[in-house]
């Protein structure tokens, strides 16, 4: 989570109190491999690996300011940390009503997008892999994860292949759809909806340990999405026999 970072454990250690807990049995964990603390986490991008780990910055009623799942780069971790502080003073302001701040939260989250500067948004590329599988998925259901033109149409790259989002941009949208809610009730299955849910950026270095609830979990809920999407194709097909009587 780039926390070797002496900037961001002195924010940390000021303004935030830090805790943890085992998300392995939770429904929307991914699939990876664990390592020691004392171990080296590979470079990688914003956002990846977001079904495995998940930093949740909460007011201490348990209210949800922002949520970054995966790892971040440091200097992009203290930007989000101190918008999150920003979205904090914003939930304690007593002179703005419930849905005052709700409108707000959802404007500073979306507004935040635009501020964004150049780096951080080249920090925030998919993994090839998640790309392969969003992508893949966007051909058969809609997703929320593509950069799309004015009419609606998908954006393509030099490939003829879709754009997507930078993992920085999908998260304050999905943030800005979840205003000021409680743990307890925060959608985190879709909030960490894209991409693969494997992920282990250590492959070849290391053993590592599996997560057999992890897997159960995974298996389960690839489970519900072949069903799901089952059930599309046949109301889908009887709606075409239907036209066609």
């Amino acid at each position: 989570m780039s926390l070797p970072n002496e900037e961001v454990i002195a924010l940390l250690k000021d303004q935030f109190v830090v805790g943890f807990r085992n998300i392995e049995k939770d429904k929307h964990v991914g699939l990876s491999h664990g390592y020691k603390a004392g171990q080296t986490a590979v470079g990688t991008t914003n956002g990846a690996g977001g079904r495995n780990v998940q930093l949740v910055v909460m007011a201490p009623d348990q209210t949800v300011l922002h949520v970054l799942p995966g790892f971040w780069h440091p200097d992009d971790l203290v930007t989000e940390l101190k918008f999150a502080t920003v979205l904090h003073r914003l939930w304690l302001d007593d002179g703005k009503s419930r849905e005052e701040k709700l409108a707000l939260f959802a404007a500073m989250h979306k507004a935040q997008v635009r501020r964004f500067p150049v780096d951080m948004i080249a920090r925030s590329d998919w993994q090839d892999f998640d790309r392969v599988v969003e992508v893949m998925r966007a051909r058969s259901e809609k997703r929320d994860t593509l950069l799309r033109d004015a009419a609606g149409d998908w954006l393509l790259d030099s490939n003829k292949q879709p754009r997507l989002k930078p993992t920085c941009q999908l998260l304050h949208e999905r943030m800005a759809a979840q205003p000021f809610t409680k743990l307890g009730v925060f959608d985190m299955e879709r909030y960490v909806d894209y991409g693969r849910p494997f992920y282990d950026n250590n492959a070849g270095l290391d053993k590592g340990k599996n997560f057999p609830a992890a897997a159960k979990s995974n298996a389960e809920r690839e489970k519900e999405r072949l069903e799901e999407f089952k059930k599309k194709l046949a109301e889908e097909a009887k709606k075409a026999k239907g036209k066609q009587k």
